[in-house]
C-alpha cells in the first residue's frame, strides 16, 4: 500500500525535520541525491511492474532501488560510485537475473534523470516500533526545465503494518498544503523528459475507416513508420542494443511493401524514387543486422564445433567486421541523403499535387486488390517450388510472405479480426519455416566467406576444422528446413486457409 502527495504551497514550512515531529517520527536520513530511472527502449520493466532506480550522494554512496510502479521498496542493492550506471552493475543474484530476464535482449540505460534534496522518516508508534517510512523528494532539478519538480511525500507501508500506514496518510491528506498526486514520482520525472513510460510502437496503429481515401490511409501509414524509423535512429548510432537496428530495419521494409503496393495512389515519380531510396538504407542495414545476429548467436553456435577455444579467432573476425559494417553504416544514417529521405518520406509524398488515380478511391477497395494480389503472387511461386528448386526459389517466397503478412496487418482495421488473425498465424508458420531455410544458407555463405579470409591468416587446423564443423551444422539445419517446407505449405495452401482469405476481404 502506498500513498503519494503533491507539497502545493511553500516546501519550507514542511521540511524533514518538521514533518517528522508532527508525523511523530524519526529522521532516517537526508541530503542531496542525482537519481537516475532505467528502462529498455520499450519499457520492459516497467511493462513487468518493476522501476528501477540508480541514487547517488555524496560522498560517493551508491545504491539501486527496485520499487514497484507505484514506488513501494522492492529491493535496496550496492552500486559502484562513480560514471553512468548501468544493469551490469546490480550485484550477482536472483534479483539481477529477474531485471536481466525481463530486458532480454535490450539493454536497460538511463532512460530520464533528475537530482535534488530527499530525506526519509521512520514513523514510530508508542512502543517506538516502526509502523511505516515517509520518503520527501524535492524539490528535484530536471535538466531543461528551469523550475524545479515540486515536494514530493510518499508513504510506504510495512508488511503487517497497512493501518498504520494508512493513518499516516490521512494525516498528511488533511493538510491544505498538500494535494494526493495523480502520478508517481517516476511517471512525473518522465513527463517532464517528455517520457510516457510503457508506451512504445514498434509497428503502425493506424485506425482505418474503410471508406478512406486510399492516398490518405497509405499516408498515415507511411507517416507513422517514418515515426517509428526515427526514433530508432540514435539507439542504432549509439548501438545501444542490437534491436534498435532491428526497429529499424522492420520500419523500412515495412515502408518498402506499403510502397510497392501503392502504385497508382501516389505520384508513380515521387513513389519509384522514395521506394529505390529505401531499398538504399535497407541493403546498407543488411550487412550490420547479419553480424549482429551471429554475434548473439555465437556463444550457442561454436558449442557444435569440435573445439570452442579454438573459435576464438573467428570471433575476433566477426566483431571486427562487424565494427566495421556499423561505422559504414554510421555514415549513411548521418548522411544528408538519408537526412533527405526521412523529411520527404511522406511529406514530399502525401503533399504531391499529382497523387495517382486510385488515390480517391476507398482504401477497402484498394486494399483489398492489393491483398488478393500479394496472395496470388504467394501461391503462384509457393506451388512453383519443387525439390528440385534453388535456394533463390524459397527465398523469393519468403520475401512475397512478407510483403503479404505487413500488408495483412497494416491493414487490419479494416477486416474482421479473428479472420485476420487466423491468417496472419498461418503465414508465420510458413515464414518461420522459409526464414529457418534462408538463416542457414546466409550462415553457411559467411562462414565461407570467413573461412577464405582466416586461411590468409594462417589461422590453426582446429579453428578451420571448427568451422568445417559449424556449415556442417548449418547444412543439417538447412536440409531439415528444406524437407519440412512441403508440409508447411500444404497446411497453407489448403481450402481452409483460401476461404477464410476471400471470405475476410467479401464487402
Amino acid at each position: 500500500m502506498l500513498s503519494e502527495f503533491v507539497v502545493v504551497d511553500d516546501a519550507d514550512e514542511l521540511s524533514v525535520d518538521a514533518l517528522g515531529k508532527a508525523l511523530s517520527a524519526r529522521v532516517e536520513s537526508r541530503g542531496t541525491e542525482r537519481r537516475g530511472w532505467l528502462d529498455t527502449f520499450d519499457w520492459r520493466l516497467y511493462r513487468a511492474g518493476l522501476v528501477l532506480e540508480h541514487r547517488e550522494s555524496p560522498p560517493g554512496r551508491s545504491v539501486f532501488v527496485l520499487t514497484d510502479l507505484e514506488g513501494q521498496r522492492l529491493a535496496r542493492l550496492p552500486a559502484p560510485a562513480g560514471g553512468i550506471p548501468s544493469v551490469d552493475d546490480l550485484p550477482a543474484g536472483p534479483l539481477k537475473e529477474q531485471v536481466m530476464s525481463r530486458a532480454g535482449l535490450r539493454t536497460a540505460f538511463v532512460r530520464a534523470s533528475a537530482e535534488g534534496r530527499v530525506g526519509h522518516l521512520a514513523v514510530l508508534d508508542a512502543e517506538g516500533k516502526t509502523v511505516a517510512r515517509v520518503a520527501i523528494d524535492g524539490p528535484l532539478v530536471v535538466a531543461g526545465h528551469a523550475e524545479p519538480l515540486p515536494v514530493r511525500i510518499r508513504v510506504e507501508a510495512l508488511r503487517g503494518y497497512g493501518k498504520d500506514a494508512r493513518r499516516v496518510a490521512e494525516r498528511l491528506g488533511a493538510s491544505p498544503r498538500v494535494r494526493r498526486a495523480d502520478d508517481t514520482l517516476f511517471e512525473a520525472i518522465c513527463s517532464a523528459w517528455g517520457l510516457q513510460p510503457g508506451v512504445y510502437r514498434s509497428k503502425p496503429r493506424v485506425h482505418l475507416d474503410p471508406a478512406m481515401p486510399a492516398g490518405r490511409a497509405f499516408g498515415l501509414l507511411l507517416g507513422e513508420l517514418v515515426s517509428i524509423a526515427r526514433v530508432n535512429v540514435d539507439g542504432t548510432l549509439r548501438q545501444i542494443d542490437t534491436e534498435f537496428l532491428h526497429d529499424l530495419r522492420i520500419a523500412v521494409r515495412s515502408s518498402r511493401s506499403v510502397l510497392k503496393v501503392a502504385r497508382g495512389v501516389f505520384d508513380e515519380r515521387l513513389r519509384s524514387h522514395y521506394a529505390a531510396e529505401l531499398k538504399w538504407i535497407g541493403d546498407v542495414t543488411t550487412p550490420s543486422r547479419d553480424l549482429d545476429v551471429y554475434l548473439l548467436e555465437f556463444d550457442d553456435l561454436v558449442e557444435h564445433a569440435m573445439d570452442p577455444v579454438a573459435m576464438r579467432p573467428f570471433r575476433t573476425l566477426l566483431a571486427r567486421q562487424c565494427r566495421k559494417a556499423h561505422t559504414g553504416l554510421n555514415r549513411a544514417l548521418r548522411s544528408k541523403r538519408f537526412a533527405r529521405l526521412l523529411d520527404g518520406w511522406t511529406d514530399e509524398l502525401v503533399a504531391s499535387d499529382e497523387p495517382g488515380p486510385d488515390a480517391d478511391l476507398p482504401v477497402v477497395r484498394v486494399g483489398g486488390d492489393r491483398l488478393r494480389s500479394a496472395w496470388r503472387q504467394v501461391r503462384r511461386r509457393g506451388n512453383a517450388v519443387t525439390d528440385a528448386s534453388p535456394p533463390d526459389a524459397l527465398h523469393d517466397l519468403r520475401k512475397r510472405c512478407k510483403e503479404l503478412r505487413y500488408l495483412l496487418e497494416h491493414l487490419s482495421s479494416l477486416y474482421e479480426k479473428s479472420a485476420q488473425r487466423e491468417i496472419v498465424g498461418e503465414l508465420r508458420q510458413l515464414q518461420n519455416n522459409l526464414g529457418e531455410y534462408q538463416d542457414a544458407e546466409n550462415q553457411r555463405r559467411l562462414i565461407l566467406q570467413y573461412a577464405e579470409e582466416l586461411v590468409a591468416q594462417n589461422a590453426s587446423a582446429k579453428t578451420l576444422v571448427g568451422m568445417g564443423r559449424l556449415d556442417h551444422y548449418f547444412e543439417h539445419r538447412q536440409a531439415v528446413a528444406r524437407a519440412q517446407f512441403a508440409d508447411h505449405w500444404t497446411r497453407f495452401d489448403r481450402k481452409h486457409n483460401r476461404r477464410v482469405f476471400a471470405t475476410m476481404l467479401e464487402p
